[in-house]
């Protein structure tokens, strides 16, 4: 696969909380900060009046999608589906909170993409259309090719891609056939078929059959011959604006610009890190993440500083966990990332600017920082300003002419957190 899949926080609705009993039943909280606080003192960021709630009582934490949940040394205690809680409880879709014995809350996600289909089920009477809804409807998004970021929408019963002029999804690119396939709208949804291209595509990698029909899910990844990417979407700005982010860049070079420019010592690291990092699944087993170090960075930077990075920490000693060889929004990634965070004894932030305008990186520090566990940034590319829970911290700082110097200090720093939290 040429590009890169992105998690997104369009995908999923806000997360929110509704009173079951209590005070106010059927009050519902909406949850908009990343730590959350409740209690009865007017202070917390969710005030609940009652008896049986203390005035600190818990607090939520934002990891990825979900929140997790710990209890503040409450009177009453705080429950989570009947079991009373004295650690970190993470909360999914339908569990319910009970704060002493009156006040129950439960916790919802609903997710944004299951909603509006609903809606436009709902708005054509549950009938198959033959066209989608005006309102409502797919997009494809180039992610590798001629004008990244581009979004055709696909608005009509048959949607015909390829060079020619005449089509309804024009890509000029030599690889292309002139007439390279076509989307058939049927169920309420886009159906791929290649009309017998020259080059072929490829759908989630795998080679399509000339005159097969395969029907379309949503972030399914096609590419046709070998230069041109396009991502299958219902939520097309959210794409987008992560390509054009990245394209814009100053001085950033693409992904396929990465690859193609990696020095013999990158690809030394790169294929010495898949060795050894390529193994650690997704970390679903209880405790094996605990002795390890969660990287945290942006994925454009991994061949040129993250894979030199793992290869130097596990020269040194240390196991490292990353999140490399996952795809992000689905649900092993976030499994895997949610363990990671519980879980792993120090994080470092591969400091760039495309990783500081990452909303899950934020969430990953800020999470560590609420738990008194080390955080160390490594600053590569300079930005701006660092955040404040960052800017006090230690930071390494990366030198391009001494990358041998800079590992080392980064591994004596390392080992210093580690005597210091052992």
């Amino acid at each position: 696969m040429i590009g890169k899949r992105f998690f997104h926080q369009a995908e999923v609705t806000m997360a929110r909380l509704i009173m079951r009993r209590g005070p106010q039943p059927g009050k519902v909280f909406e949850l908009t900060e990343d730590v959350i606080s409740i209690g009865s003192g007017m202070r917390n960021t969710i005030t609940i009046v009652d008896a049986d709630v203390s005035r600190e009582h818990c607090r939520l934490t934002r990891m990825m999608m979900d929140y997790e949940v710990a209890d503040l040394d409450s009177v009453r205690g705080t429950f989570v589906s009947g079991q009373r809680i004295t650690g970190n409880w993470m909360l999914r879709p339908g569990h319910v909170i009970e704060l002493g014995e009156h006040v129950t809350l439960e916790y919802d996600r609903p997710r944004a993409t299951e909603e509006l289909r609903q809606r436009s089920a709902e708005s054509s009477n549950l009938l198959q259309s033959d066209v989608p809804d005006e309102h409502f409807y797919p997009s494809l998004v180039v992610m590798v090719g001629p004008n990244p970021g581009q979004v055709f929408p696909l608005k009509t019963a048959d949607v015909s891609i390829g060079r020619d002029s005449t089509n309804d999804v024009v890509i000029v690119d030599p690889e292309i056939s002139r007439m390279h396939l076509i989307l058939h709208w049927k169920d309420n949804n886009y159906q791929l078929e290649d009309i017998g291209s020259t080059n072929g595509t490829t759908l989630n990698g795998v080679p399509v059959e000339s005159k097969k029909i395969y029907p379309l899910q949503t972030d399914d990844v096609m590419v046709l011959a070998t230069r041109v990417e396009l991502r299958y979407t219902w939520e097309p700005e959210a794409v987008r604006r992560e390509i054009v982010s990245i394209s814009n860049t100053p001085g950033k070079l693409t992904t396929k610009e990465l690859v193609q420019s990696d020095t013999a010592e990158n690809q030394i690291f790169k294929s010495r890190t898949k060795r050894q990092t390529s193994n650690l699944g997704t970390g679903i087993a209880p405790g094996s993440l605990v002795d390890h170090i969660f990287i945290a960075y942006a994925r454009p930077d991994w061949s040129t500083i993250v894979a030199p990075i793992v290869a130097a920490a596990q020269d040194g000693g240390f196991n490292t966990w990353v999140e490399q060889y996952l795809q992000p929004g689905q649900d092993d990634w976030t499994t895997a990332v949610e363990q990671a965070l519980s879980e792993c004894w120090m994080l470092l932030v591969v400091i760039s600017p495309e990783s500081m305008e990452s909303r899950h990186i934020r969430l990953s520090y800020r999470y560590f920082f609420n738990r008194n566990k080390p955080v160390i940034s490594l600053l590569y590319a300079g930005v701006h300003d660092l955040p404040p829970e960052l800017k006090n911290g230690p930071i390494i700082r990366y030198d391009n002419a001494n990358r041998k110097q800079t590992f080392s200090d980064l591994v004596d720093e390392i080992k210093r957190q580690r005597k210091l939290h052992s």
